[in-house]
């Protein structure tokens, strides 16, 4: 009871508040009290007026980072990231099929893209009988809230109900962008084909792409860019699938800012059928992660040496997540690095270097023979933050030439590379590797939305490192340390 009333004291838009990025509870809780704000629209309004920056602690400096955040918010209203849609779209998917009648609940629409934002969710229910009242009242916009508890807005959920034998008809035309179906529609007029007909029924979305004379294109690349042109002349790539990645070069556990042990690590991994597992820790001058020490890190190799002989089907290996310090070096002596199975170099901090500083300190790090990796490129946060601002083809050149793979980070709120940041790496000859960056062992799964960005960046198995067998990794890892 004492909680409801503390509760109906605060506004209800304060809680939006607390979605501005260096804004804490206890800020907010000043900012409501003593400015009166109570909601994003008002606190933009003493930031303009100048009575925020009155607030002990808060200077021009930070109202004008607050505005911006505002700014930020105000542009991706109403988005949603990958990850959040494809959690929606699997609850109301889970619902579905237990209606009887559905026969098949299939992903469509920007989430079966690989779409890194989208506006909400859509799905393709197959049933037995489409004339079915309760079945056809399946089909709308409905809005799901994931958990009730999140200051989250509800996602929205559109569903296209089909009959069995129109599914493929009805999921092409519920996944393409509108570039892809204007051209899917040409041709299939040429063709005397009217795909949005009730009569055109194509039960595969294999049998539709064929009768337009087209190998089928995978969802990922159903953007308008050149893919119907290369399934014309039989030339699309074999993207890669998420089983081809037989390796996880960057995970942590509980020696720094991981929940899970070592052990409970390997065990999970060994169960997801992975080959190898690399746990690579943050390194020390990231203290607010537990970063390791040089002694604590030397301590972890043995617990990992032991840990492996316990795995039957798991070769687990020794890295470290270094960070590139703001001069370019890593934080641990070339010779203790020289000694890991994998080098993860990453930028947590000084993010705010000017373009030509930080493109700089990548480069510095990646020309460091120890560096297998450069670990989520650009820092971004999805709907959360931009990236750092670098020279991006200095760097993919630079790692290209210097066989240092690039991430495409697979934590929900990071897929970064972006999918169109890894497709222009590629095209500058750097190779790819896609890892979960996981913190906890459930987190090892984050790699299928990482697979999906790689797919929709159109990499091949060829691009990926970690979906390479792992004496061919480890040669090039050798290979570095020996040139350097």
């Amino acid at each position: 009871r004492r909680l409801d009333e503390l509760l109906q004291q605060i506004p209800t838009g304060a809680w939006q508040l607390l979605s501005v990025r260096g804004l804490g509870a206890r800020t907010v809780g000043r900012i409501v009290r003593d400015l009166g704000v109570t909601d994003l629209d008002s606190l933009q309004a003493a930031g303009n007026d100048g009575r925020l920056s009155q607030l002990p602690g808060i200077g021009s400096r930070k109202v004008t980072q607050i505005l911006a955040e505002i700014e930020r918010i105000a542009a991706t209203h109403g988005l949603f990231s990958l990850g959040v849609g494809l959690a929606a779209a699997h609850l109301e998917a889970t619902r579905l099929r237990e209606v009887d009648g559905v026969s098949a609940v299939l992903l469509a629409g920007a989430a079966r893209r690989a779409c890194e934002t989208m506006p909400g969710v859509d799905l393709v229910v197959a049933v037995s009988d489409p004339a079915r009242r309760e079945l056809a009242a399946l089909e709308g916009e409905s809005l799901l809230q994931l958990d009730p508890d999140e200051l989250r807005e509800p996602v929205p959920v559109r569903v296209r109900v089909t009959a069995e034998e129109s599914l493929g008809t009805t999921l092409a035309l519920a996944t393409g962008s509108k570039k892809h179906l204007a051209q899917l529609n040409d041709l299939a007029r040429r063709r005397g084909i009217e795909l949005e007909s009730p009569e055109t029924a194509f039960g595969t979305e294999a049998e539709l792409y064929r009768a337009l004379g087209l190998d089928l294109v995978p969802a990922e690349l159903r953007e308008g860019r050149d893919e119907i042109e290369l399934a014309q002349r039989g030339q699309l790539p074999r993207l890669l699938e998420h089983a081809d990645l037989s390796c996880d070069l960057h995970a942590h556990s509980d020696w720094s800012d991981g929940q899970d042990s070592i052990a409970q690590m390997a065990e999970t991994a060994q169960r997801a059928g992975l080959s190898q597992l690399v746990i690579s820790d943050h390194s020390q001058s990231l203290a607010v992660a537990n970063g390791l020490s040089p002694e604590r890190l030397l301590a972890q190799r043995g617990e990992i040496a032991a840990q492996d002989q316990q795995c039957a089907e798991l070769s687990l290996l020794h890295g470290t997540e270094s960070e590139i310090r703001v001069d370019g070096s890593l934080d641990f002596e070339p010779e203790l690095l020289a000694r890991l199975d994998w080098v993860v170099a990453s930028v947590h901090a000084g993010l705010g270097q000017s373009r030509s500083a930080m493109t700089e300190r990548i480069l510095t790090a990646i020309a460091n023979p120890a560096t297998c990796a450069i670990g989520h490129p650009t820092g971004r946060i999805v709907l959360g933050r931009e990236g750092f601002d670098f020279d991006l083809d200095a760097v993919f050149s630079a790692a290209a030439e210097a066989d240092v793979a690039l991430e495409i980070n697979s934590q929900p709120g990071r897929l970064d590379l972006s999918a169109d940041l890894a497709r222009r790496a590629a095209r500058s000859g750097a190779t790819l590797t896609v890892n979960s960056d996981a913190h906890a062992a459930t987190q090892l799964a984050n790699t299928q939305l990482g697979a999906m960005i790689a797919r929709r960046a159109g990499l091949t198995r060829a691009q990926v490192i970690n979906a390479w067998e792992w004496e061919r990794i480890a040669e090039r890892r050798a290979r570095r340390l020996t040139a350097g």
